[in-house]
């Protein structure tokens, strides 16, 4: 457990940087912006399309389509947990309620996963991460918006489905496809010209992606020196702390370990299962009126008690499978 805390410690040092460029005036909020736009916008779709075409063939992710499907039953657990206790947070129809239905609901799948999978199981952890975010994205855009605005899918949340990690995906997956049906030599040291071509390709959006991990840390700690801390200490989120890393996570390990699945697949979901709140929960409270204090502070607790929980649950996890 004492190894799984250090190598969170690494993770949170590399967040604190980043909190600590914003406190000394490297970056400010509108360059944080910029640098999330350019995170999800180039950065993470290339390490996506590198990730799945040099790991994945077609027969490989055949078998382990688990993976996005229980991306999503982990998000359609908490969400499922967040509406029976809604009445405990202010009601479904409340600011409050709703940004706890939506912290219940949705956590963060994909940019603290990332690291712990590359630390514990290399690159091929890594990119099994990437395949699941397929579910936990569809997840975000669909229970995480009924969530937080108790609307149902619009045009308009559907077309936000169509994101640039989301289109990476999808082109990886037709990549792969084509590499399966077409008759041609698809390797970097063929020979040909487009051997050569294709390998290049490869090799710098593999580097560029590589960014994906440090990037992201450094997002995340300016975002939390921005946060709202008068609404951290309260009752309500000590409960939500409890929730999101404790409640969830322990009803998701129950039919995540009861599954007959690959010890690889069980390893990502229970991973993404105790993770805590998704830090963009703040942006997606402010877009559909929620409380956006409730989200920052939730944001700023559950990843402060993570470095407490993640250890235990999967120092526990590990011994099982």
């Amino acid at each position: 457990m004492f190894i799984v805390f250090l190598r969170l410690c690494a993770i949170f040092l590399m967040i604190g940087l980043g909190w600590l460029a914003r406190r000394r005036g490297i970056v400010d909020g509108a360059t944080t912006d910029r640098l999330s736009r350019l995170l999800v916008g180039l950065v993470y779709p290339a390490l996506i399309f590198s990730s799945m075409v040099e790991r994945f063939s077609l027969e490989s992710l055949s078998e382990k389509w688990l993976l996005p499907v229980g991306a999503f039953g982990i998000m359609a657990t908490g969400f499922v947990v967040g509406l029976i206790l809604l009445p405990w947070f202010g009601g479904r129809n409340s600011p409050s309620g709703r940004a706890f239905h939506f912290q219940a609901t949705i956590n963060n799948y994909s940019f603290l996963v990332m690291p712990l999978a590359l630390f514990y199981w290399g690159q091929e952890g890594l990119a099994n991460v990437i395949f699941s975010t397929l579910g936990s994205e569809l997840a975000m855009w669909s229970l995480g918006v009924w969530a937080i605005s108790r609307a149902r899918l619009s045009r308009e949340s559907i077309r936000q489905l169509l994101t640039p990690p989301i289109l990476a995906i999808v082109v990886a997956l037709l990549v792969i496809v084509l590499r399966a049906t077409l008759p041609m030599d698809w390797s970097s040291d063929g020979g040909g010209v487009f051997n050569a071509l294709w390998g290049s390709l490869i090799e710098g959006l593999s580097l560029f992606g590589g960014a994906t991990i440090p990037l992201a840390m450094v997002v995340a700690g300016s975002r939390i020196a921005d946060l709202q801390s008068h609404h951290v200490v309260h009752l309500g989120q000590l409960r939500l702390v409890l929730v999101r890393l404790v409640l969830v996570p322990g009803l998701a390990m129950i039919w995540i370990l009861w599954l007959p699945i690959p010890a690889e697949v069980t390893r990502v979901l229970l991973l993404i299962a105790v993770m805590p709140s998704a830090v963009s929960s703040v942006v997606v409270s402010q877009i559909f009126d929620g409380d956006v204090d409730a989200a920052a502070a939730s944001v700023l607790l559950t990843h402060l008690f993570c470095l407490i929980t993640i250890p235990f649950w999967l120092a526990l996890v590990l011994r099982i499978i």
